[in-house]
């Protein structure tokens, strides 16, 4: 089973260091949605834009997912992120 992390990116990362693992990349970005919406709601400073990265364990990014807009998703990206 793959493992994932799911970091928060609003001018500054945030690592997930722990990360999940989860049964495919379709089920990261629905566990990354959640977090998308938690971190959403719980946001007060709506100046700066912030997302979720989606960071498969080989280190490529799956989605990147706008917290509190309305579209939340990106288009898949295909970037190793190291």
């Amino acid at each position: 089973m793959p493992h994932y992390y799911f970091d928060l990116k609003n001018g500054t990362a945030q690592r997930d260091h722990a990360g999940v693992d989860l049964s495919n990349d379709t089920a990261a970005v629905a566990h990354g949605r959640a977090i998308a919406a938690k971190v959403g709601a719980d946001l007060t400073d709506r100046d700066h834009a912030c997302h979720v990265s989606v960071v498969r364990e080989d280190g490529h990014e799956v989605m990147r997912l706008l917290v509190g807009g309305a579209d939340q998703a990106s288009a898949p990206r295909l970037k190793k992120i190291s």
